[in-house]
């Protein structure tokens, strides 16, 4: 169990990790013509704003004294932590892809995991200044105007001043509003939207890049987010958190809750919807 003194420290810890990563982050993307891009054995793209964001979350984090998942870490063993029962979930740039292309639309997401569950999120915007975060008992809540600032040093009473309770979107949006992935897309993917549109009748697709969706949905700016290409835990882990705390259902086309810390780090396809659409079940 834990008390409302330590959520709030692990709250800020999260929060204050994410704008210093997101600084460090917007000095290569600013500054650097190249961004040293090179594959990882999964034949995604990393870069160099991928490491140095990594290190600066697991120094920064290594104060908790929580044991830390990263998509940039070092491959960790199912049996080394499938005994955990609190760490920390980081993906510390969600989003290289549209790094690459200087689109802008790319985040830092970091998860506190209790017993193998998103218990409270962060996912911060460097190029809107834009922060999402979750607290277990507040909600959810949207904050804009956060600098990247290397020094961030964020109170508990500061992160939540301003900030807006999400969703802030009281409706459902008409014509209902589907987040797609801008990088990847798939056939299944058309397929389930031929679907929505004999049920629900109008659907208006956008297209972004790295967590940001899950964020939109929360807010209740896009009603849902639909994914059936490959996602990893570290994806979606913070916007879980961060969209449940908003009133959204996340689960695989299945209906079933995603499960974290499997032996297999992978998702299964998933589809996230805002509670104005509580009546809508979901058929694979």
């Amino acid at each position: 169990m834990i008390e409302r003194e330590q959520a709030d420290f692990f709250l800020a810890e999260a929060y204050n990790a994410a704008v210093r990563a997101g600084a460090k982050i917007m000095e290569i993307y600013t500054r650097y013509d190249d961004f040293f891009v090179s594959l990882k054995a999964d034949s995604t793209p990393i870069t160099i704003a991928d490491k140095e964001a990594h290190t600066l979350i697991k120094h920064f984090l290594s104060a908790t004294r929580i044991p830390l998942l990263s998509e940039e870490g070092r491959d960790l063993y199912f049996d080394e932590r499938r005994g955990w029962d609190l760490f920390w979930m980081v993906d510390p740039l969600d989003g290289t892809e549209e790094f690459i292309k200087r689109n802008g639309e790319f985040t830092v997401n970091i998860a506190l995991m209790v017993d193998n569950r998103p218990y409270l999120g962060v996912i911060y915007i460097p190029t809107t200044e834009t922060i999402y975060f979750s607290d277990p008992d507040r909600g959810s809540f949207c904050k804009t105007a956060v600098r990247p600032e290397m020094s961030a040093e964020y109170t508990i009473s500061r992160i939540f001043a301003g900030a807006r309770r999400l969703p802030v979107v009281g409706k459902r949006n008409v014509p209902m509003k589907v987040a797609l992935s801008r990088s990847h897309e798939s056939e299944q993917v058309r397929e389930h939207i031929r679907r929505l549109q004999e049920q629900i009748g109008e659907v208006q697709i956008v297209e972004y890049g790295s967590s940001l969706k899950m964020c939109l949905v929360a807010e209740g700016s896009v009603d849902c987010y639909l994914r059936t290409t490959p996602t990893s835990e570290w994806d979606t882990a913070a916007g879980e958190a961060i969209a449940r705390g908003a009133g959204v259902r996340v689960v695989s086309l299945g209906g079933e809750p995603l499960r974290y810390n499997e032996e297999s780090l992978e998702n299964p396809p998933f589809i996230c919807l805002t509670k104005y659409l509580s009546g809508y079940e979901w058929q694979q």
